[in-house]
C-alpha cells in the first residue's frame, strides 16, 4: 500500500513547526481492500479510514464535484485516481503537498513558493465551490500571518455576493472562529473577513462598530472598530499564557465588549452644530449590548460559558474602570453584577479573567494631550484594586453572617441586610487607604508646584 503524508503535517513540517497530527493519502486501494487490512471506516461521506493500532487517518486518493451550493454539497470518486488529481482537489497550494516514503516533496501546484513567499493561493478555481475555504483562508492568514493573493481574495469576494456564507452551518462559524481566536493575531482573521465582505455577513454587529466615533480625546485612535481592534491585539498579549478556555473568553471579551456602542443615540455623539461629542454613556448597559451579542451568539453558536463571560465584562468594564470613585456600596453591587459569590466556587480565575479583559480595553487606546500628540496609556492600577476588593467581599462567608442573625432571632430579610453590611464593611480599610494616599499624593504635588 503507498501512502503519503498530506496536508497540514507537510506544511507545518515545511514551516518549521513540530505538527502532531499525521493526515495521509493512499494510492491504490479500494475501501474494500482497507476494511481488509484492518482499517476502519470513520468518514460518514468520505473514504476516509483510522489505523487499527495508531487512529492516525488515511483517506482514499479521491476527486471531488460538487452537487450544490454549499459546504459538504459534494459527491467523490476514489477509483483511477491519482495523488496529483487528490491534491487538485484541495483549497491552498500550501496544503497542496504530499511527502513520498523517501522524504521527497511532491508539489505540483506551487506550495512551497507561496509557502516561502507567506501567501495564501487558490489551487484552483474549484475553490470556489466551498464556502467553508472563505473562513479557513481568514484563519490561516491569522495563523501564519501570511497574505491572501489578489486572484484568490477576488473569488472570495465572488462568493461572498452568490451569498454562499449563508450556506454554512452556526457551527461550522463557531470551529473556524474559535480556530482564529486562539491564534497570536486573531484581528486579521476579521480584517480578511472585511476584505472580502464576509465580516459584514458574519458579524454584522462588528462590522457596523465601524465608523461609530468615539470622544476625540479620550478615544484619539479612531472608531470604535479600531479601538476594539486594538483592544483584542492588547488582550492577546496579556493572555498568551494561558490556557486555551480562559484566553477564548478574554479575546471573546475584547471583541465584544463594546457592541452596545453602535446603540448610542445620535444625539449623544454629535452636537447640533455638528460638533463630535463622542459620548457613549451607557453602552455597558444591558438594554444597549444585549440584543446585539444575543444575535451574534446565536448566529455563530457561541458556548453559553463564553457569552456569560462576555456579557459580564461588557456590563462592568466601565464601573471597573471608574472603581477608585465606588465606595462599599459600589464595591458591592459590582461583586453582585458578576455573581461572584456562586462563580469564584467552580471558576477560580473569572476575577483574573474580568481584570484582564478591561486592562485590555484601557490599553487599547491612544489619549489626544493638548500639544495634539497623542500616546497610548502607561498604566492600570484599577485592576489590581478590583481584584483585592472582590476577594475581600468574598471572604466574608454568607452562611456564617446569616446563621448568625438567624440565631439571634431576626428573620431572613435581616440576615440578608446583615451580610450587605458586613461586606460593605469589609472593604471600607481599602477605600481608606486608597484615599488618603490620593490625599496624598495631591498634597504632594501642590508642594512641589508651590
Amino acid at each position: 500500500m503507498r501512502a503519503l503524508l498530506v496536508g497540514g503535517f507537510v506544511r507545518d513540517t515545511l514551516l518549521g513547526l513540530n505538527p502532531h497530527d499525521r493526515d495521509y493519502v493512499v494510492i491504490g486501494q479500494s475501501p474494500d481492500s482497507m476494511r481488509a487490512q484492518g482499517y476502519v471506516l470513520s468518514g460518514e461521506h468520505f473514504p476516509v479510514f483510522r489505523h487499527p493500532i495508531s487512529q492516525e487517518e488515511y483517506a482514499l486518493a479521491r476527486s471531488e464535484k460538487s452537487t450544490g451550493h454549499g459546504h459538504g454539497a459534494f459527491e467523490c470518486a476514489w477509483e483511477g485516481v491519482t495523488l496529483e488529481d487528490d491534491l487538485f482537489r484541495r483549497d491552498l497550494t500550501i496544503n497542496a503537498m504530499a511527502l513520498a516514503e523517501d522524504g521527497t516533496l511532491i508539489d505540483p501546484y506551487g506550495g512551497k513558493a507561496d509557502l516561502d513567499a507567506g501567501v495564501l493561493r487558490q489551487v484552483s478555481r474549484h475553490f470556489q465551490e466551498d464556502p467553508l475555504r472563505i473562513l479557513r483562508v481568514a484563519r490561516f492568514a491569522a495563523r501564519y500571518q501570511f497574505t491572501v493573493h489578489p486572484g484568490t481574495m477576488a473569488l472570495m469576494r465572488r462568493m461572498v455576493k452568490q451569498d454562499m456564507l449563508e450556506t454554512l452551518s452556526s457551527e461550522r462559524l463557531w470551529q473556524e472562529t474559535q480556530k482564529a481566536m486562539l491564534t497570536d493575531h486573531p484581528g486579521i482573521y476579521f480584517d480578511v473577513l472585511d476584505a472580502c465582505g464576509a465580516l459584514e455577513r458574519v458579524f454584522p454587529e462588528l462590522h457596523c462598530l465601524k465608523d461609530i466615533p468615539q470622544r476625540p480625546d479620550y478615544h484619539a485612535e479612531g472608531d470604535t472598530w479600531v479601538h476594539t481592534r486594538m483592544v483584542l491585539e492588547q488582550a492577546c498579549a496579556f493572555s498568551a499564557e494561558l490556557g486555551d478556555a480562559r484566553k477564548l473568553r478574554v479575546r471573546m471579551a475584547a471583541l465584544l465588549h463594546d457592541l452596545g456602542k453602535a446603540n448610542t443615540p445620535f444625539e449623544e455623539l454629535w452636537a447640533d452644530n455638528g460638533e463630535l461629542i463622542g459620548s457613549h454613556h451607557g453602552h455597558e448597559d444591558l438594554e444597549r449590548f444585549g440584543p446585539p451579542l444575543e444575535a451574534l451568539s446565536e448566529r455563530i453558536k457561541m458556548p453559553g460559558g463564553v457569552q456569560q463571560f462576555v456579557a459580564g465584562v461588557a456590563m462592568v468594564h466601565q464601573k471597573v474602570h471608574g472603581i477608585f470613585k465606588a465606595g462599599g456600596h459600589g464595591l458591592v453591587s459590582l461583586y453582585q453584577a458578576l455573581d461572584l459569590s456562586r462563580k469564584l466556587r467552580h471558576d477560580p480565575h473569572i476575577i483574573d479573567d474580568v481584570a484582564l479583559a478591561c486592562a485590555a480595553d484601557n490599553y487599547g487606546r491612544l489619549t489626544l494631550l493638548k500639544d495634539g500628540s497623542k500616546v497610548a496609556p502607561t498604566s492600570y492600577h484599577q485592576a489590581d484594586y478590583f481584584k483585592k476588593a472582590m476577594l475581600t467581599i468574598h471572604s466574608v462567608d454568607p452562611g456564617t453572617v446569616i446563621k448568625a442573625i438567624l440565631a439571634k432571632g431576626h428573620g431572613l430579610k435581616t440576615a440578608k441586610e446583615q451580610l450587605l453590611a458586613r461586606q460593605r464593611g469589609s472593604v471600607k480599610p481599602m477605600i481608606a487607604e486608597h484615599r488618603a494616599l490620593g490625599e496624598a499624593a495631591i498634597a504632594e504635588m501642590l508642594g512641589t508646584r508651590a
